[in-house]
């Protein structure tokens, strides 16, 4: 390959000249590589769970633009900084997806020229060529601990917001029923004012908890990437001690050879025979 190829981290992981130079190897070796495979497919989950999320943010926009309820109302502002941050949220979770490929292909780099410099059996401990484990779980634990406040707003948001309507509600009914008009339920409004305004939190932790089962499964398949590429050498070893070797295979032949030589009936075995029949 190429030492002046490009590599370009925005590109899916499967098309980087070094991933696919180390699935060549491996494959052309014998080596297992649904493990490979597996951690580059959550890493794609992740970037598709992070698009998600912003075409979400692109609805989310578009909705608070659209809402009449919500034109005038106190929450706006609240709710137009809780879009900006999931904004925020997203663009950081990019950036760390983007630093976790960089090192994967780092990775597939150093194990190629490991390959390159000491055979196959430098891949034997090709886990060791992927410092990323410590990111996944760093990662992880950040976003469980960012579900955990969107839980928390999502809940402080419907208890706040069926006390302001209940207070608010009141206040209209009197007004309503001071002019003879027949007070008003404003519940389905209260309802629809709060699922906008936690929406952002609810996004967010749909988004933290789909890209937080993708990195488990991805921390997953470090261990088995290790036993994967050394799955099928142990198999090859085994063959290589119960396959006979060509000098035990001559030794064999000429036994065989010696044991039909006593028994083809020769003119002094033939006369000893006779001797014993009398």
């Amino acid at each position: 390959m190429n030492e002046n190829t490009t590599v370009t981290h925005d590109a899916p992981l499967e098309k980087n000249p070094y991933v696919q130079e180390l699935f060549s190897i491996l494959s052309d070796n014998g080596r297992d590589t649904s493990g490979l495979s597996a951690l580059l497919g959550h890493v794609s989950d992740m970037e598709n769970f992070v698009k998600r999320a912003e075409n979400k943010i692109a609805d989310m926009k578009s909705q608070l633009d659209t809402m009449k309820e919500l034109q005038d109302h106190p929450f706006k502002a609240k709710l137009q900084n809780a879009i900006k941050a999931l904004e925020t949220k997203v663009t950081e979770m990019k950036e760390r997806i983007g630093e976790l490929k960089a090192a994967i292909i780092d990775g597939c780099k150093n194990a190629v020229t490991a390959f390159k410099e000491n055979g196959i059996k430098a891949l034997n401990n090709i886990m060791s060529f992927f410092k990323i484990k410590p990111a996944l779980e760093s990662i992880k634990k950040q976003n469980e601990a960012a579900i955990r406040v969107d839980v928390k707003a999502i809940e402080g948001i419907e208890a706040f917001s069926v006390q302001y309507h209940t207070a608010g509600r009141a206040l209209k009914n009197m007004a309503r029923m001071a002019v003879g008009k027949q007070p008003i339920d404003a519940k389905k409004e209260a309802g629809k004012l709060a699922k906008a305004i936690s929406a952002p939190y609810r996004a967010e932790k749909s988004i933290l908890i789909k890209i937080n089962g993708a990195l488990k499964d991805a921390i997953a398949r470090l261990e088995q990437l290790d036993h994967g590429a050394k799955k099928r050498q142990p198999e090859r070893d085994a063959t290589k001690t119960k396959k006979p070797s060509m000098l035990k295979k001559l030794d064999e032949n000429k036994e065989r050879v010696r044991q039909a030589k006593l028994e083809f009936p020769t003119p002094e075995r033939a006369q000893v025979k006779g001797v014993a029949e009398v």
